[in-house]
């Protein structure tokens, strides 16, 4: 998926036009999207309850998302030589460095569907 939605967009467009990508395979997609959104509501209270502003990002919820990530988490490769494999860090690891466009900005860090996409930074 390319990093501009706009560019996905096209490109999807394009692929559906080419028979590449079928049209069932995006009505199936649609169809599973709107059967959640419907699931949840969204189309009876599309906005959302300003009052639970203060729920957002507290300890429960963040250690329920770190224990997700902990047992979803997948490692591709760990290092270039099975012999010498980069995790798990060593207890007494010095500094780790984040680096890139991503490393300070929350709402690119938490994904395409999120924060980014709906026009803010995250870092507000």
């Amino acid at each position: 998926v390319p990093f501009g939605y706009t560019e996905f967009i096209d490109d999807l467009t394009s692929q559906v036009e080419k028979n590449i990508i079928p049209m069932s395979r995006i009505d199936d997609a649609v169809y599973r999207i709107l059967r959640v959104k419907f699931t949840m509501g969204l189309f009876e209270n599309p906005y959302a309850d300003r009052s639970l502003v203060g729920e957002l990002g507290k300890h429960e919820h963040r250690e329920l998302a770190r224990e997700a990530v902990r047992k979803s988490l997948v490692l591709l490769k760990n290092g270039k030589y099975a012999s010498t494999p980069l995790l798990p860090l060593p207890k007494k690891a010095g500094k780790i460095l984040v680096a890139g466009s991503h490393a300070d900005n929350l709402g690119n860090q938490c994904g395409g569907w999120t924060i980014e996409w709906q026009g803010d930074t995250g870092n507000d």
